[in-house]
């Protein structure tokens, strides 16, 4: 993004932000990512091109912004296990399930706007994971149990809400038990 959204934003530039933002979101559940223009998107928040490349470097980074948003209400403490990562993460996504499934139903599972999402949970998971107290003082170096744990979580995460017969939340506990459990187990024992 072309501003820093940590500070403080003019209220055009915070309205600007969310017209595009709430904009996107609506269209996705009507378009594939692959099918949405930028002058389309300003067309319908009657914006000048000009103002969305005020905020943003391209469609890509207007989706990150999205993804940004549904996100910020997440709040996972430095004390939390990778069990209770999942299970923060897992409810929150419940709550959004019904667009989940409006957007993913006109975005293929392997196209951009599934991408995006994947690309961006990856990053959020990765960092949450980096001050998880499980991936760290074991004998595996860290950055490998951080991307272990990230992809394990987000493939669960995907099967939980994307699968066309998807995990359902006591299956996906059973899997984060078994598939992370059983690896802090033995790490912690030694």
């Amino acid at each position: 993004m072309k501003i820093d959204v940590t500070q403080k934003t003019s209220r055009f530039a915070t309205r600007a932000l969310s017209d595009f933002s709430n904009k996107m979101m609506e269209l996705l559940i009507t378009l594939p990512l692959e099918g949405i223009t930028v002058q389309q998107l300003c067309d319908a928040c009657n914006y000048p091109r000009s103002t969305f490349y005020n905020y943003f470097e391209d469609i890509f980074d207007l989706m990150d912004y999205c993804w940004l948003v549904i996100m910020q209400d997440i709040h996972i403490s430095k004390g939390e296990n990778t069990q209770e990562i999942f299970t923060i993460l897992y409810e929150y996504f419940d709550g959004y399930r019904e667009q989940i499934h409006r957007i993913s139903s006109r975005n293929a599972l392997n196209g951009m706007c599934m991408n995006s999402l994947r690309a961006f949970l990856k990053k959020q998971i990765k960092e949450i994971l980096n001050t998880c107290a499980n991936t760290q003082n074991c004998s595996i170096r860290q950055d490998v149990m951080v991307d272990y744990y990230t992809l394990t979580i987000e493939m669960l995460l995907e099967k939980s809400f994307l699968d066309k017969n998807p995990l359902s939340k006591e299956e996906a506990l059973s899997s984060v038990r078994f598939l992370l459990g059983t690896i802090e187990k033995e790490i912690h024992t030694k």
